[in-house]
């Protein structure tokens, strides 16, 4: 499950004050926009003097001398605002007006535009300046994550009448929607050796740690990356390869220093480029053309609105390093009242930062975990804030934690206990959802019931079982198991089950533990037509045996009986005779391997963080004739690999492939199949032969490719639409050596290849976090029908926009 922010904001919906430094020097002011009272980063401060600049941080905060006469202060887009220093004495605080935003058209004149040169030059660096690249380091952070309120509208207090607003404005002035404060400690050694460990945190009103790590997942750590994340969308860098061609840098200022100077360049998408962009300021220190800060943003954002800013400073007298790190968000569709929406901003600290020294040996295979005692340490959040909370936080803390006590806020960490793992946790049982209902051809719509012991009953064992009952074959089944967890952390696991039920004649189980609803191949189940029953006792042992590898040792003894009227012909040529029930004894080992992907390990519950790397599973197993009344000896041999392609500016594409060997003479059960999802629902399914009917075709052997590339979404002034095409292609072969030994039974083998193409628009129409889509595929080659009319097929696309 990937984590995202805006489905929790929906559970938090219903439920930084400022850091106040005395010195005796210096005044601490902080710099806000007058309209909706966010602080303002890395504001330009002018002294009367002109001797020295100074920039507020992420916080909108600055520490000035008292003893100069004033300051005027300088930011883009905003009106130039002079104060006197008694003034700011005062108040503490500075409101700026802004202005209104155009982008005038750019006239380009002869001669090199001087915002490219220092761009290049930054372009040049980016390996030695990236803190991802050449050193280890670890340094521990402080996090921090609110809800709340804001307007675009300016209007004064006194002004207003509706007494529903004033309430608002009230609440807001004392308090936080929802609040949360992490302090964790990072270990990180090149290039993907990576681990943070919450060690302390506070969630208003949900004891959690789920939400504890929100602050950190909601942009990129660096600004160097060729694709920067910002709540999980990737976007073109504009320092990325190509970017001079796909951005427009515009020199804006340039602050001149003893030993360095900080040039800072606007940029934006230039006209007529297709891509998903960012607008924002670079700031750029000629101390290595590294990064100092950056402001960024989506360009063309609509809906929900985020901008991101990152500080570096120069650490350790080595490299430039992120130490404060800012996301805020607004979304103007979910409404407080009238006149206010939710906003939201995280901020992250960095500090005690240590390079290199870092050992390998002491990484394991999760990336992010939470010690089991973190939600007690509340002295570690003091020390990480550098103070005690203020009035605001304390009285989010309270008053949320009371609302969620009395309304039972816990029902929203069910919803993504649910979501993340496909069960439905109830005290100490578990209720799997694939277990409610669930259709297939061959069984129609199955109900049913699954229930399972979870961690609040033992974190070491589970017991479960379940039952379902199939409408159209009309057959009862059922099944249960016991689980043993011998290491939490390597996952490691002893599984022993017994169920009587229905599998997919010539399919293939990888064992796959993780559910997502998002994941479109889910859904090939519903075309499944050609099913066998089974009494199968099984014992597997499961575990990481680094930090993204996965094996499972099984051994099971299955009694497999045909549903129709199959008949394998078994015995010597002289001597054969038919039969549809088979004992079957087998052992064997299935290999998951998801390069560098990343987990977190937070409570009692896995979530993958995903990966740009190949993904491969691989399915080996034995038969064993005459042990423990095994019919057959052979070989059966499955491998799977996926990998997702991310072209700059351009769009993804998506490959999948798959290959299956089976040896000896086995029932038609043991041999491969490839998988078709044409007919009955007329839905698209990933990964699959979109033309070919499931059980049109069996092997002994085959492979198949399938790749699917989809283009950048049309852009538009609408949310409701953002058409995406993609084109399909998939191609496949097979062979069989004995193909009379299977009676009563149609087929074919794909032995002149089976091919097909296809184009999908997506999110033709978006409906909430879902688009819905058309496409259209046809087969061609040796297996393609008589007419292109005929040979046609039309699908429903449906992608889930998170």
């Amino acid at each position: 499950m990937q984590l995202k922010f805006w489905v929790f904001i929906f559970g938090c919906i219903a439920g930084f004050a400022n850091y106040t430094f005395s010195q005796t020097k210096n005044l601490s002011i902080t710099i806000v926009d007058i309209q909706t009272n966010e602080p303002l980063p890395f504001v330009k401060i002018l002294p009367n003097n002109n001797e020295q600049v100074y920039y507020t941080d992420i916080d909108g905060l600055a520490q000035l001398p008292k003893d100069l006469e004033s300051y005027t202060f300088r930011f883009f887009d905003y009106q130039d605002t002079t104060i006197m220093t008694v003034d700011l004495i005062k108040s503490k605080k500075v409101f700026l007006q802004p202005e209104a935003k155009t982008f005038d058209e750019i006239i380009i004149r002869p001669g090199e535009n001087p915002a490219h040169r220092i761009i290049q030059h930054v372009m040049n660096n980016r390996k030695v300046n990236d803190p991802l690249k050449n050193n280890s380091f670890q340094y521990r952070s402080f996090a921090k994550f609110m809800l709340t309120g804001d307007t675009d509208k300016e209007f004064l207090r006194d002004t207003i009448r509706d007494s529903s607003t004033l309430r608002l404005l009230n609440m807001l002035d004392e308090q936080y929607l929802f609040l949360t404060e992490t302090v964790s400690k990072r270990y990180f050694s090149p290039p993907n050796y990576d681990k943070e460990v919450v060690e302390s945190y506070k969630v208003s009103g949900i004891n959690n740690p789920l939400f504890a790590t929100l602050a950190n997942q909601l942009q990129s750590f660096s600004f160097y990356d060729n694709v920067f994340s910002i709540n999980e969308k990737e976007f073109v860098n504009p320092i990325a390869p190509g970017g001079l061609r796909r951005y427009l840098f515009i020199l804006e200022d340039t602050v001149v220093r003893e030993k360095d100077s900080t040039y800072t360049i606007s940029f934006r998408p230039r006209k007529g480029k297709n891509f998903e962009g960012m607008q924002g300021y670079l700031y750029v220190n000629t101390s290595n053309w590294a990064i100092e800060k950056v402001i960024a943003e989506p360009f063309d954002a609509i809906g929900l609105r985020m901008k991101i800013v990152q500080e570096y400073r120069f650490t350790n007298n080595k490299k430039w390093f992120p130490y404060q790190l800012s996301t805020e968000f607004s979304m103007d569709n979910i409404q407080l009242n009238q006149t206010h929406y939710l906003v939201g901003r995280s901020n992250v600290y960095i500090k005690d930062v240590v390079f290199d020294g870092i050992e390998k040996k002491g990484f394991n295979p999760v990336k992010v975990i939470a010690e089991e005692d973190a939600n007690n340490k509340l002295e570690a959040l003091d020390e990480g804030r550098g103070r005690v909370l203020n009035e605001k936080e304390a009285r989010t803390y309270d008053i949320i934690d009371s609302i969620a006590k009395e309304n039972n806020f816990e029902r929203f960490v069910k919803a993504f206990e649910i979501a993340g793992t496909g069960s439905i946790p109830y005290k100490i049982f578990n209720f799997p959802v694939d277990r409610i209902i669930n259709f297939n051809q061959q069984e129609g719509y199955r109900l049913g019931l699954g229930l399972e012991t979870n961690s609040r009953l033992s974190k070491w064992f589970s017991i479960g079982g379940y039952f379902a009952y199939g409408f159209r074959d009309q057959e009862w089944k059922w099944g249960g198991h016991t689980k043993i967890t011998m290491n939490k952390e390597r996952d490691i696991h002893l599984k022993l089950s017994y169920q009587e039920d229905v599998f997919e004649r010539g399919g293939v189980d990888y064992l796959k533990d993780n559910f997502s609803l998002s994941d479109r191949s889910l859904y090939r189940q519903f075309f499944i037509n050609q099913m066998d029953w089974e009494k199968r006792a099984a014992a597997q042992v499961s575990g990481l045996i680094t930090p993204n590898m996965k094996i499972t040792l099984l051994g099971q003894h299955r009694q497999i009986t045909a549903f129709d009227d199959y008949q394998f012909q078994m015995g010597s040529t002289g001597f054969p005779f038919t039969t549809n029930t088979f004992d079957i004894f087998e052992t064997g080992f299935i290999w998951n391997w998801n390069i560098r992907e990343k987990v977190m390990l937070l409570g009692n519950q896995r979530i993958s963080l995903g990966s740009k790397y190949p993904s491969i599973k691989l399915r080996a197993v034995k038969g064993w004739d005459g042990l423990l009344d095994g019919d057959f000896d052979y070989y059966r041999l499955n491998i799977a690999v996926d990998q997702k392609f991310s072209f700059r500016a351009a769009g993804n594409l998506q490959l999948h492939a798959n290959a299956g060997l089976t040896t000896g003479d086995v029932p038609i059960t043991l041999l491969q199949m490839p998988f078709g999802t044409n007919r009955s629902w007329n839905l698209s399914v990933l990964h699959t032969f979109e033309t070919m009917v499931a059980g049109s075709f069996y092997a002994d052997r085959h492979a198949a490719l399938f790749a699917r590339y989809t283009f950048l979404p049309l852009k538009n002034k609408t949310s409701w639409t953002e058409p995406l095409f993609g084109i399909h292609l998939g191609a496949g072969i097979g062979e069989m050596d004995n193909p009379a030994r299977h009676e009563n039974l149609t087929f074919n083998t794909h032995n002149q290849g089976y091919y097909e193409g296809g184009i999908i628009v997506d999110n033709l129409i978006k409906f909430g976090f879902n688009g819905f889509g058309i496409g259209v595929f046809h087969a061609f080659g040796a297996y393609m029908p008589t007419s292109i009319e005929e040979g046609l097929v039309y699908k429903l696309s449906i992608k889930f926009n998170f």
